[in-house]
């Protein structure tokens, strides 16, 4: 999902089928919105929430929501929930279960198809597929190279089931870090947080695992609760020394050349050596400062509020 804008921080599921919660989505502060036809929706319920989908899509769309759909993660039923889901405002398909980019190609194959007879510009939705399983790090080279993927998402409650163990930070540090990795070496974004997707009511737990994963390559993190989404945006916004760093270094390479004379390769700043990897950090560091507007007044990562099960999620 990388491009002009900044990615996407924070990406919060929402069942497709809970009209209540979708109503409220552009309200959440969330960076983008995981439309989910998958886990979220009852067998009994689906059919209904793609029938519903496209109006959600329009809506959201409107409001400037930067618009994901999580589809079922076999053919038979990613299909379906593709002929829903693929008009003007959707960004990006998430595949879930991704263990290998024969399923991915298969995918892309069929948005090619999709976006050929709805009029969209080819290439316009990106797939995200979602790592769930020990299997699929083996495989990560393959599924970020796959086509149109544009980053790789961790699924730490299905991972860690898939080994038999809880979602601890230590079995998902380093399945983390692997991801990062791979879709780092191939020009993707990725999403992951070292930390059970289930832990609602500790954002500083978030907050700190979010920081972490951020240490580690990251871009952002998939969140299941507004209070996740605050958290996350708190870890991945840069503080005022990171700011004041940056400028610091900006300003010194800029005055340390003119029209005429460039700039040197390397200069110091604070005692430290300055070249053009820290400059490109310095100047992502003001991007992503300065280049994210808020949708609404962000609000401090403190315990969600529960005033019911629709307000789970």
């Amino acid at each position: 999902m990388s491009g002009t804008a900044p990615p996407p921080r924070s990406l919060l599921f929402l069942p497709a089928c809970e009209e209540r919660l979708l109503a409220k989505a552009h309200l959440r502060g969330a960076d983008a919105l995981i439309l989910d036809l998958e886990d979220g929706v009852p067998a009994a319920d689906k059919e209904r929430a793609r029938r519903g989908l496209p109006a959600h899509i329009d809506r959201l769309h409107a409001e400037g929501q930067h618009l994901i759909v999580r589809t079922g993660s076999e053919p038979r039923h990613w299909r379906r929930d593709l002929e829903a889901a693929v008009r003007p405002g959707l960004r990006a398909v998430m595949l879930p279960k991704a263990a290998h980019a024969g399923a991915v190609a298969e995918l892309a194959e069929a948005l090619d198809g999709l976006e050929r007879e709805r009029g969209l510009s080819a290439g316009s939705v990106s797939v995200v597929p979602l790592v769930e399983t020990p299997a699929a790090l083996f495989a990560l080279p393959e599924l970020a190279s796959a086509p149109r993927v544009s980053a790789l998402a961790f699924g730490s409650e299905d991972f860690a089931a898939a080994l038999g163990v809880a979602p601890t930070p230590a079995v998902l540090t380093e399945p983390c870090r692997w991801i990062i990795l791979a879709a780092s070496a191939h020009g993707v974004d990725s999403y992951t947080l070292p930390l059970s997707l289930a832990v609602l009511d500790r954002p500083a737990a978030v907050v700190e695992a979010a920081r972490a994963a951020r240490a580690l390559g990251a871009t952002g993190a998939l969140c299941v609760h507004p209070g996740q989404v605050a958290a996350v945006n708190a870890a991945y916004a840069p503080d005022a020394a990171d700011i004041a760093w940056a400028r610091r270094v900006t300003g010194a390479w800029d005055a340390a050349g003119t029209a005429s004379e460039p700039a040197p390769g390397v200069i110091r700043v604070d005692g430290r050596m300055i070249d053009a990897p820290v400059l490109r950090r310095a100047r992502e560091v003001l991007a992503s400062a300065t280049g994210r507007p808020e949708r609404h007044p962000p609000a401090p990562p403190g315990p969600p509020r529960r005033t019911g099960p629709e307000e789970t999620r």
